[in-house]
């Protein structure tokens, strides 16, 4: 099934956007896939893959039309039960392996329009997700933006907690019950800078309960396996001012997978920030450094003339 927004021309009528809801081929059968698409045809296109709690709509506020602009297809993925996406269980209770099968589904129908794959951007849970993913196959490459570790949730509240206790106690009530979530508790989580409160109002409307199942694989049930996830090209990113998911965390995941953080001077929401545009200029480089590592794994493979 297709549902279409309005078009908006930008760029001199060369960009579009839209909202597809495809039908998907496991377990699912609507999944939303929001994108603007580059003036070039051969643009490479990228995958934005949210957190706990979101959408499609976090990158469609700023981030989607930015990477189209600066010659990237552009799309984000809502996950089953969150967005304009099917939520086939009632109660919600979806397993990270459920959320990777939404993201093969999504990978699939980007490769089908573009003849290549996605290079995949996953921040927060979305980063967990990409890992997961990336266990089982080696892709073109990946940027995790505030990832929730290889390593689980359990270093990530251990940190979190010892960082500061009331805000990891209010977070676990708001993964529980985000309906008892208030715009002042939004701001400090994903927050550095200054955020409108009618802004604030408007996106803790679009905030879904989450999988508890989920809590439970992403602690120690179902891991990734931070040697496969190597064999792809990686690169990570964090915020200076993350209250979720620290530098130390991030610093983490960078050593895990040998590679050096990028940071953005901001918080947890770097998409949503008033500064939201720094974030993108140094994603961009993360993604120029993943394209770079793919070209070089390309000239290691490719055979030497005779």
């Amino acid at each position: 099934m297709i549902d279409l927004c309005q078009d908006t021309p930008g760029l001199a009528g060369q960009r579009f956007k839209t909202r597809l809801q495809q039908e998907c081929s496991v377990g699912i059968s609507k999944l939303e896939l929001v994108y603007r698409k580059a003036k070039q045809h051969d643009a490479v296109p990228v995958l934005f893959v949210h957190g706990i709690f979101c959408g499609a709509w976090v990158w469609e506020e700023h981030f989607l039309d930015w990477f189209a602009e600066h010659g990237y297809h552009a799309y984000a993925v809502s996950l089953r039960g969150h967005g304009r996406s099917s939520a086939p269980d009632p109660m919600g209770q979806y397993s990270l392996n459920d959320y990777v099968q939404d993201l093969k589904d999504a990978i699939q129908t980007i490769e089908m329009s573009h003849k290549q794959p996605p290079i995949l951007i996953g921040h927060s849970m979305g980063g967990m997700v990409v890992q997961r993913f990336l266990s089982k196959h080696i892709y073109r490459g990946a940027v995790l933006i505030s990832s929730i570790p290889p390593q689980g949730m359990m270093p990530l509240s251990w940190q979190s907690f010892w960082q500061d206790p009331l805000i990891t106690m209010e977070m676990t009530q708001t993964y529980l019950m985000p309906e008892l979530a208030t715009t002042e508790q939004l701001r400090r989580y994903l927050f550095a800078g200054p955020v409108e409160q009618e802004k604030l109002e408007a996106w803790l409307e679009y905030l879904v309960p989450e999988s508890q199942r989920l809590l439970w694989d992403m602690s120690w049930h179902n891991l990734p396996n931070p040697f496969e996830v190597a064999k792809t090209p990686i690169a990570v990113v964090g915020a200076l001012h993350d209250r979720l998911v620290s530098k130390v965390i991030v610093t983490m995941t960078a050593a895990t997978y040998s590679c050096k953080p990028h940071w953005i001077d901001s918080g947890h929401g770097v998409m949503l920030e008033h500064n939201w545009q720094e974030a993108a200029q140094v994603v961009a480089a993360a993604l120029t450094e993943v394209l770079l590592s793919e070209q070089d794994e390309s000239l290691i493979q490719e055979p030497v003339p005779a």
